[in-house]
């Protein structure tokens, strides 16, 4: 049996369009992969600019530079094993104090060229820091000088006292300080620092997204000194970027859920300067992050990211902060993805 033209036209016509609507569909469907792959080295440039509101010498603001290699140890079903050095790390007060400036560059100094193991799970999200109990001994070690330095500085100023009340006062802070350096310096708090990039860019890994579509989870929200996991809000998009379509963007907000467990809303406020527990929930308390990833559709390797944070407690805490990674040897600029992110 010989079809006409015309019917043929008429049946295929339909199954064409739903074929075509169908490969769409299916195109607008991205799924984040890992991208790490045994041996493989990626080396991307860092900047973190911190300002501080409220310090106790008035407001400030310090930019960390720095160049980080990431190297892929191994990468298996049962686990990703990441080997992370700086170099070349910087540390400026761009305005006001540099107090804090000055106690992060022996830290910065300590960790160059020395490499951080970060595990990760077979489907390459953040699983622990390998060693935590020495990085953070290292840590403590490259920040007491400078914390004695500024008990110096600080016992100098302010009222006058004679000399022997003055050296009583500095050795006993001074033994009160080395006492409790596990506490100021805590483990918590060395692996919240450690982990902070890596976490960011595994957050989506193993997510398949539609493109245009508003996604939003409760994922925890971390708090910035100890990395404790807090009621969070998270809202999200992926896109396919207009100029060049192997490339995939992610943008999202996260931020504290001031409907939590009042008892988790005041383990922030204590950690950002509350100085007693009240009855509900702290009031003018705040926790928010924005960010962009912008990622290879094939590899998975991230291309940019950049995040703004902001944590606020009242009077007492008031910082805000901007995190960028660019994949040295990228082909996207900063200033080529803020004009595409406006667009």
């Amino acid at each position: 049996m010989t079809l006409s033209p015309r019917l043929s036209a008429a049946v295929l016509l339909p199954a064409l369009l739903f074929a075509q609507a169908a490969v769409a569909s299916a195109a607008e469907r991205v799924r984040v992969p890992s991208p790490w792959i045994a041996g493989q080295t990626v080396a991307y440039d860092d900047e973190t600019l911190q300002r501080d509101a409220v310090g106790e010498d008035g407001p400030s603001t310090r930019r960390i530079t720095d160049r980080t290699e990431i190297r892929v140890e191994s990468a298996g079903r049962d686990g990703i094993v990441l080997a992370w050095t700086t170099h070349d790390s910087r540390v400026e007060a761009v305005d006001g104090d540099r107090v804090m400036a000055d106690l992060l560059a022996p830290v910065l100094a300590s960790l160059d060229e020395v490499p951080m193991v970060i595990e990760l799970d077979g489907d390459g999200r953040y699983r622990r820091v390998r060693d935590l109990d020495a990085l953070a001994g290292r840590v403590r070690a490259a920040m007491l000088p400078a914390f004695l330095a500024n008990l110096e500085r600080t016992l100098g100023t302010g009222a006058k006292v004679d000399k022997i009340g003055r050296d009583d006062a500095l050795e006993a802070a001074r033994r009160d300080l080395q006492a409790n350096m596990d506490t100021i310096v805590s483990r918590d708090s060395v692996e919240a620092g450690a982990a902070m990039q890596q976490r960011l860019l595994s957050a989506f890994v193993g997510k398949t997204l539609v493109a245009g579509r508003r996604y939003t989870d409760r994922e925890p929200i971390l708090s910035p000194i100890e990395g404790r996991p807090l009621p969070g809000l998270r809202e999200y998009t992926l896109e396919i970027d207009r100029d060049d379509p192997s490339l995939a963007r992610i943008r999202w907000t996260h931020r504290l859920d001031a409907g939590g467990a009042p008892a988790a809303l005041w383990a922030l406020a204590k950690e950002l300067g509350a100085e007693a527990l009240g009855d509900g929930r702290p009031a003018d308390l705040a926790l928010e992050q924005t960010g962009t990833l912008l990622f290879r559709r094939d590899t998975g390797v991230v291309e940019l990211l950049q995040t703004d944070e902001r944590s606020k407690y009242g009077a007492a805490h008031d910082e805000t902060g901007r995190h960028r990674m660019r994949r040295v040897g990228a082909a996207r600029t900063w200033a080529q993805e803020a004009a595409a992110r406006q667009r």
